[in-house]
C-alpha cells in the first residue's frame, strides 16, 4: 500500500484507519472512532438525497427514472459501506475512495438528467477521502467533485446552477478538504497528548505502589523480625526462650509472606474488633517484656486497611517503651470517636530528643510515621530527655464497613477513667513514646 502523504495528523489517523494493527490500542480506538462518523455522514447524506429526490418527483420537478437509478446506486453503495465498515483495510484503500469518488461525481452530474438536487450526498467522498487517506485522499475527491460541479454549470446553463453557486461549491469542497486535515491533526495530537498523559500517571502510580510496598516490608521486617533478634540477642543464655522465640517468628514471617495476614497487620491480632486488637497488642508485648500496659479503649469497629496500620504503629510505640524507656508501667488510650480513630501511647521513663535520632533509626520514621501516612494518618512524637514520652496516632475512619459495635461498652469502662489517665498529657507533659520511646543514644 502507498504511504499516505499529506499532513503528519491525518497521516497518524489514516494509518489507525488502514493498519489499526500497527499502532496500538488508543490509536485503533480513535482509528474506529473516526471510521463511525465517516459511515454515519455515508448514511445520514443518502437520507437527505432520497428525501430531496422524492420531494422533486412528487412535485413535477425531477423525472422519476434518473431520479430512482440515482437513488438506488447511491442506497447500494451506502448499504456496501456499512458492510465494509468493520474492514479498515478495504475501506481505508485508494481502490474504495475511487469508486466513492465516482459515485459522489455522478451524484453530482445526476440533475442533468433528473432535475433533482443531491444535497449534501458528494461531500461524504471529501469526508471519507480526508479520513482514509490523509489530506491527499481529501483533496483528490474534492478536484474530482469540483470538476464535476464545473462541468454541471457549463452544461446545465446558469439558471440552473448559477455560476456564483458553482464557485461557492468549488470552494466548500477544497476548503473543507484542508479543514478536515487540519482537524484530524488536532484530534491526533490530542490524542497522543492524552495518551502521553495516561502512561505518566500509570508509571506514577506504579512507582508510588513499588515504594509503598518497599516500605510496608522494610516496616514489617523492622517490627517483626529485627525486634525478635533484639530479644534473642537479650535473651541468648535462655535457649528455650530464645527457640520459643525464633518458633514464633518463623511462623509468623510464613504467615505474613503466604498473604494469610492482612498487610499491616500485627502478627499477634487474629481478631476483627479494633478494641479487642488493642488489648491483645498489649498483652503480647507484656509477655515478651517485663512491662504493664494499661490499656483503656474507648469505641470500637471492624478492623480495615487503615486500622490495621495504626494497630502496627501502636504496637512499634509499645515496643520502644519497653525496651528503651525503662519503665515497669505504660499507658495506652485508644479511641474512635466520629471518622477518626487515635492512639496515645505514654510512659514517664528517660525521654529522649527526637531530633537527635540518628536518620538511620526507622522505628519511629517508617514504622511509626511514615506507615500511618501512607494511609492517610499522622503520628507526632512529643518527648525530652528525662521527661518522658508520649506517641499520638490518627487514622480515619470508614465507618460505612461496619456498625460501630463498641462505643457503648466502651465508653462505660473507660470514659473517666481513660480520659484522665490517658489523654490528660497537657498536665502531665512529663509522659510518652517515640522513637526512641525513653531512647538514650538511638530507638529501633
Amino acid at each position: 500500500m502507498p504511504p499516505t502523504r499529506g499532513w503528519p495528523g491525518a497521516r497518524s489517523v489514516a494509518a489507525s484507519l488502514c493498519r489499526p494493527e500497527a499502532v496500538g490500542q488508543a490509536q485503533a480506538e480513535l482509528g474506529t472512532a473516526l471510521r463511525r462518523v465517516v459511515v454515519g455522514y455515508h448514511v445520514v447524506a443518502t437520507g437527505w438525497l432520497w428525501l430531496l429526490a422524492i420531494v422533486a418527483v412528487a412535485t413535477g420537478r425531477a423525472d422519476a427514472p434518473p431520479a430512482l437509478g440515482t437513488m438506488g446506486l447511491t442506497l447500494a453503495w451506502t448499504v456496501a459501506t456499512v458492510a465494509v465498515a468493520g474492514r479498515p483495510r478495504v475501506l481505508g484503500s485508494w481502490s474504495w475512495l475511487a469508486v466513492d469518488v465516482t459515485v459522489a461525481t455522478w451524484a453530482v452530474l445526476a440533475p442533468l438528467f433528473s432535475g433533482a438536487s443531491p444535497g449534501g450526498y458528494p461531500f461524504t467522498a471529501v469526508v471519507l477521502g480526508v479520513f482514509s487517506r490523509g489530506v491527499a485522499g481529501g483533496m483528490a475527491a474534492a478536484l474530482a467533485l469540483a470538476g464535476a460541479t464545473v462541468v454541471r454549470s457549463r452544461l446545465q446553463g446558469a439558471g440552473a446552477l448559477p455560476l456564483a453557486v458553482a464557485v461557492e461549491n468549488v470552494v466548500f469542497y477544497l476548503a473543507s478538504a484542508a479543514i478536515l486535515a487540519w482537524g484530524v491533526e488536532v484530534l491526533e495530537r490530542a490524542d497522543r497528548r492524552r495518551r502521553a498523559a495516561e502512561d505518566a500517571l500509570a508509571a506514577e502510580r506504579a512507582e508510588r505502589l513499588r515504594s509503598q510496598d518497599r516500605a510496608e516490608t522494610a516496616a514489617h521486617l523492622h517490627d517483626s523480625v529485627l525486634q525478635t533478634l533484639a530479644l534473642i540477642r537479650r535473651r541468648a543464655a535462655d535457649a528455650p526462650t530464645v527457640a520459643a522465640l525464633a518458633r514464633r517468628q518463623e511462623r509468623q514471617l510464613r504467615e505474613w509472606l503466604s498473604g494469610e495476614r492482612g498487610p499491616g497487620r500485627p502478627p499477634s491480632v487474629q481478631t476483627d474488633s479494633f478494641a479487642k486488637a488493642v488489648e491483645r497488642l498489649a498483652e503480647e508485648v507484656e509477655a515478651d517484656h517485663p512491662l504493664m500496659a494499661e490499656v483503656v479503649t474507648v469505641g470500637d469497629a471492624p478492623l480495615d486497611a487503615a486500622l490495621s496500620a495504626l494497630l502496627a504503629a501502636a504496637r512499634e510505640a509499645l515496643l520502644n517503651a519497653a525496651e528503651h524507656a525503662a519503665v515497669e508501667h505504660v499507658s495506652v488510650y485508644a479511641e474512635i470517636a466520629g471518622q477518626s480513630a487515635t492512639v496515645y501511647v505514654r510512659d514517664r521513663g528517660r525521654g529522649f530528643d527526637p531530633a537527635a535520632v540518628s536518620p538511620d533509626r526507622r522505628g519511629i520514621s517508617e514504622s511509626i510515621i511514615g506507615r500511618l501516612r501512607r494511609y492517610g494518618g499522622r503520628a507526632a512524637v512529643h518527648s525530652a530527655p528525662g521527661a518522658g514520652t508520649e506517641v499520638e496516632m490518627v487514622v480515619n475512619v470508614d465507618r460505612d464497613h461496619g456498625r460501630d459495635h463498641g462505643r457503648d461498652h466502651g465508653r462505660d469502662h473507660g470514659r473517666d477513667h481513660g480520659r484522665d489517665h490517658g489523654r490528660d498529657r497537657g498536665r502531665d507533659r512529663g509522659s510518652g513514646h517515640g522513637d526512641g520511646q525513653g531512647m538514650e543514644s538511638g530507638q529501633p
